[in-house]
């Protein structure tokens, strides 16, 4: 194992590293169910039982991002993937003399399992006087940081908890009998860090693993000799069925082994995460007591910095925090425009290996066959526009559907949706954005009628429901058969409120409402009556209504394509024109929608 010298603050510690090449392969499958070794100072393992069905693990270990790995799975019964550091059962190594082990780390996955673990996993051995009565010295441990529906804590006892890199966890045991474990068949123990909250759940990130040993040990849940610690496992688990199914793409796990576990955790974030960064200087996870921190805020583009949450305050881009203690610290964000940075990733489709059937392996997913329903599609691309032709319907409307994973949803946020389509026959399809696993909760979902002729639709939404950095998005294709043409997908962080996408209803009639003979611009002071213009191709849209508009109301405006691009607030003696001209600076006409839900348009010169 080659070892490098990685300095944090006055602290040196050992990171296992590599020089071997991306892309070692191993597989198991057609009975074969276990693959171990080690590849660039990593120790693997992937393991399938009874070598059902068929898991394909590859390695891409770097120095830059420690163990990384891919793995994906069909038809097995149990599947675990892992890479870490292996001692062995002759090991003189405990969680009391191998000194502070961290992890940073950071996955991408997706699967339709309800039992399986984003971890980090191992195996120990009890001292011979803590060894519970009936039990074998074994003890296989789990931090878990992300997880299906299923909770392997339950029916477990529960020691304690704790906050850990700000993340508050419970303390459980569970029991094991007669199972597989590293002697072949025993009873021991299983002891489990476990986030309180599945709010809490993560796919990035540090995790402080001697931390978790030092709070076990706390609590009452001992632990000696080690026999390895998997700073990274992907476990999938249905039973006898073998229907398992899923991938997962292991982006990082850089293990650290060494240096003093008396260290503070920094942990800083941006909030929402795609809004701006923060950095540190100097950099680093963890930092000797009482040093100091300086942190630096940067607004993307489209948002303000606001100020600090958490283990510092104030509203300068700048701060500096002592650490006394562990810390968490929030850098928020406002947005004060519509975005222009795509949250979707290849939505131009700029060429066919965008889409893939191997989930994971390319920025859409098609999803379709036996997992979904039964149905039948293929795709192409040409030109920048997916074709999605589907020749047999499943039994739910999303089968089948083009898909991305690892969509970020921040509560609180408003996200535009455009998207431009066609069908060789009109038709509805329906987009939507849910949780990506068990119980694939929804978060937003439209149904649009499309034509034979392709036009640009759009979906406004606010994410209500609590953060998601993994949520997926779908187009929806199950209504019927036929193709479908998609093109210029774009997600953007927006103000305008859900539903001001639709404007194209008429104006109600009223009988103070008068049409004019000449199409002529009349403008007015905001506390008179205003004649507003309409030019005759704008479709429903009522021409040339007379109505009342009052001081002090806000407006929200549109382009003539119903583009939003923002509000204004008409002052005291204002006109339209004059307001409109300060707010975009450009002549043009442009659609205005009052708070009653009165729509018009006006030119401005």
């Amino acid at each position: 194992m080659s070892i490098k010298k990685v300095l944090t603050t006055a602290f040196a510690v050992a990171a296992i590293s590599s020089s071997i090449s991306w892309g070692q392969t191993v597989t198991c499958s057609n009975g074969t169910s276990q693959k171990m070794g080690s590849a660039g100072g990593y120790d693997y393992e992937l393991w399938s039982q009874n070598g059902a069905g068929s898991a394909t693990m590859k390695l891409n270990v770097s120095d830059e991002n420690g163990g990384a790995f891919e793995v994906e799975w069909q038809g097995t019964i149990n599947m675990l993937a892992r890479t870490g550091k292996r001692w062995g059962s002759n090991s003189s190594v405990t969680v009391q003399n191998v000194g502070n082990i961290t992890s940073e780390f950071e996955v991408e996955w997706s699967s339709t399992d309800n039992v399986k673990y984003v971890s980090v996993y191992g195996w120990g051995y009890y001292d011979q006087a803590d060894i519970p009565s009936g039990f074998s010295n074994e003890i296989e441990y789990y931090i878990v940081q992300d997880r299906g529906s299923y909770n392997p804590t339950q029916g477990g006892k529960k020691w304690g908890s704790a906050v850990i890199d700000g993340i508050s966890y419970d303390f459980y045991t569970t029991d094991r009998i007669h199972q597989p474990s590293l002697s072949g068949t025993s009873t021991f123990k299983q002891y489990w860090s476990i986030p309180s909250n599945t709010s809490q759940h993560r796919t990035k990130g540090t995790i402080s693993i001697s931390k978790h040993f030092s709070e076990w040990a706390k609590a009452g849940m001992k632990m000696g000799k080690l026999y390895e610690v998997a700073s990274m496992k992907i476990e999938s688990y249905t039973g006898n069925t073998g229907t398992a199914k899923g991938y997962a793409k292991v982006k990082k796990n850089l293990l650290k082994i060494g240096g003093s576990a008396d260290e503070l955790a920094l942990n800083v974030t941006a909030s929402p995460a795609a809004a701006g960064t923060v950095t540190k200087s100097p950099s680093a996870n963890y930092y000797a007591p009482k040093s100091t921190v300086q942190l630096t805020a940067k607004a993307n583009e489209g948002w303000k910095f606001v100020g600090w949450e958490g283990g510092a305050t104030g509203s300068t881009e700048t701060v500096s925090v002592t650490m006394d203690k562990e810390k968490s610290v929030v850098a928020k964000f406002e947005l004060v425009g519509e975005t222009t940075v795509n949250l979707l990733k290849d939505g131009n489709f700029p060429s066919s290996s965008v889409i893939s059937t191997s989930n994971g392996a390319s920025s859409w997913f098609l999803g379709q066959g036996t997992n979904w329903g039964g149905s039948a599609a293929k795709t192409s691309v040409s030109g920048g526009t997916a074709t999605v032709d589907v020749t047999t319907i499943g039994t739910e409307t999303y089968q089948p559907q083009l898909v991305q994973y690892n969509v970020a949803l921040d509560k609180g946020m408003k996200y535009k949706l455009t998207f431009k389509a066609s069908a060789d026959v009109a038709r509805e399809i329906e987009v939507s954005f849910q949780q990506s696993v068990d119980p694939w909760g929804a978060y937003a979902t439209k149904v649009f009628d499309i034509t034979t002729t392709e036009k640009e639709y759009t979906y406004i939404f606010a994410m209500e429901k609590d953060s998601d950095d993994a949520a997926q998005f779908a187009f929806n294709l199950g209504q019927a058969t036929g193709a479908v043409k998609i093109s210029d997908v774009k997600l953007v962080f927006t103000t305008a409120e859900p539903g001001s996408e639709i404007v194209t209803d008429p104006i109600p009639s009223s009988s103070s409402a008068t049409v004019p003979t000449s199409s002529a611009t009349t403008e007015t002071p905001a506390s008179s009556s205003a004649t507003i213009d309409t030019p005759a191709s704008s479709g429903s849209m009522a021409l040339g209504v007379q109505f009342e508009i009052a001081a002090g109301k806000n407006f929200q405006v549109f382009d003539m394509q119903g583009r939003f691009l923002g509000a204004i607030e008409l002052a005291n003696g204002a006109s339209l024109k004059d307001a409109l001209k300060a707010q975009f600076n450009k002549a043009g006409v442009y659609m205005l929608k009052q708070s009653n839900g009165r729509m018009f348009t006006t030119r401005v010169k």
